[in-house]
Parts: structure tokens; C-alpha cells; sequence
């Protein structure tokens, strides 16, 4: 049984790697995908403050909005599958990628409000580089290249 668990765990821990990578090398569709649910600027720093936490109305709040507009966002995040919302619980983004260019929308208006919060943003803006893509990607990228070249010397080989 515990010999089971071990197993168990070096799966989820292997397909939670494969969707970080996914995520990465996907980036802009995903932030074209977002950007149809989150088309204003109030619109993404709502999506940039969903973390499973933050209650709608403290959304609201700090993004400067009505509950009812945070509100309207959710439900359609939520119809997308974006996130998970139930009334009276956080919502809780299913897809944990924020474009950061959004990130600095947040950041721009904080202006040292909330350290804690501005720290976890700027964290996440850390992880990504001039062009938006985390360090990851490029070696993901250079992982995928050199597999298609390896396959592409193996053909060549059949041949």
C-alpha cells in the first residue's frame, strides 16, 4: 500500500511537471484564449487577483469595481472553465497563468499598498523574462528541438 502511495505521488508530481511546461510553451494562446473573458484592463487585474483566497468582494475593492462587475466576470470565467466559482467560496483559477503584462497593470496602480500581495505578483513576474516567457519555456523549447532533430537523424538513418 505504501509502496502504491509512492508511486501514486511520483505520477501526480510527473503530470503536474508536464503541465507546467505545457502552460509555458503555450503562453499566448492561452493569453489570446484569456483575453476574450478578461477584455478590459479591470478584466485582467481581476483574473491577475484570483488566487483561491481573495473573496469577490475584496476583488472588487482593490481592482475598483462593483461587486456585481467581479461578479459578471466570474460567472463567465467560470462557464469557460477558466476557474472554479461557487457563491460564498474564493474563486480558484483551473488554469494558473497570468500574461505579464497584466501583472503590471496591478502593479502600476498598487504602488506599495499591499507588500504582501504586490510581493507574491512581482514574485510571478520574476519567473518570466523580457518577452513574457518563463526561463522554463526556452528550455522546454531547446528539449523539443533537439528531440525533433534526434528524430528527424533517425529517419534520415531508416532511409
Amino acid at each position: 500500500m505504501n509502496e502504491q502511495k509512492k508511486e501514486d505521488n511520483a505520477t501526480l508530481h510527473e503530470l503536474k511537471k508536464i503541465s507546467k511546461i505545457l502552460t509555458l510553451v503555450n503562453a499566448a494562446a492561452i493569453e489570446k484564449e484569456l483575453s476574450k473573458i478578461a477584455n478590459t484592463d479591470a478584466r485582467k487585474k481581476m483574473w491577475v487577483l484570483i488566487d483561491g483566497q481573495r473573496m469577490p468582494k475584496n476583488i472588487a475593492k482593490e481592482v475598483g469595481v462593483t461587486q456585481m462587475a467581479v461578479s459578471y466576470f466570474l460567472n463567465t470565467a467560470s462557464a469557460a472553465d477558466f476557474i472554479e466559482y461557487t457563491q460564498r467560496e474564493p474563486p480558484r483559477k483551473i488554469l494558473d497563468y497570468v500574461p505579464p503584462s497584466w501583472i503590471d497593470l496591478v502593479l502600476k496602480e498598487r504602488g506599495g499598498v499591499e507588500q504582501e500581495t504586490s510581493k507574491k505578483v512581482e514574485d510571478m513576474k520574476d519567473k518570466t523574462n523580457e518577452k513574457g516567457r518563463a526561463p522554463q519555456t526556452m528550455e522546454a523549447d531547446s528539449t523539443i528541438l533537439s528531440k525533433q532533430e534526434e528524430d528527424g537523424e533517425n529517419e534520415q538513418g531508416r532511409e
